[in-house]
């Protein structure tokens, strides 16, 4: 399956823009379809960007041929990603989903990074979750590992999207041996994403 991937590089302080697909995953490596701009500008060692879905990931080329580029995968521990988010974020598999509870609240997770995730709410239950914006204990379900995590979470934002669901925002402090619990959750999904699994 191919999987529509963005690509950013930096040339001569010129940002580099392009959009391809993503063919897989082979030997630790993302293969990505040749473009004539990836053709062009794409040199073996260079630092590039990869956007895929809602996350982008520093990287680099490791092997170019005639119809496919070859890029290292990221690390568990990635420099700050390019753009306004300070930390990879990802969907949760809807199959087997991050779960998160507080104030007597189960729900399954929309989206999920190191410091913050994201729940789905109804309008019936917005006045309760702005009453309890701090929330000094929350549990968060971690799938790979079977196991819950605990630490704390703020509400920092409500969006409303055109067919009318509504997401909950929060940010999210846990220590650090949970947050790398959450790193490795959060990159095997990237995996599965980019092998167009799930």
């Amino acid at each position: 399956m191919q999987l529509k991937t963005e690509v950013f590089l930096v040339e001569k302080e010129i940002l580099v823009y392009i959009q391809t697909k993503s063919i897989g995953i082979e030997d630790n490596s993302i293969k990505l379809k040749m473009t004539p701009l990836l053709k062009k500008f794409a040199n073996i060692g260079d630092k590039v960007y990869l956007k895929h879905s809602t996350f982008m990931l520093p990287t680099k080329i490791k092997a170019k041929k005639e119809d496919e580029v070859l890029l290292e995968f990221p690390s568990l521990t990635p420099e700050k990603p390019l753009g306004d988010r300070r930390n990879v974020r990802v969907l949760s598999d809807p199959e087997n989903p991050v779960k998160v509870r507080f104030n007597e609240i189960t729900k399954e997770v929309y989206d999920i990074s190191e410091v913050g995730f994201s729940i789905k709410c109804g309008m019936e239950e917005i006045d309760e979750i702005l009453k309890n914006k701090e929330i000094s204990e929350v549990e968060i379900y971690l799938p790979n590992l079977e196991e819950w995590i605990k630490g704390s979470a703020r509400l920092v934002n409500v969006r409303e999207f055109e067919n009318g669901d509504i997401l909950c925002g929060y940010e999210l402090f846990l220590d650090t041996p949970d947050e790398v619990k959450v790193r490795f959750y959060i990159y095997e999904r990237v995996k599965e994403i980019l092998k167009g699994e799930k």
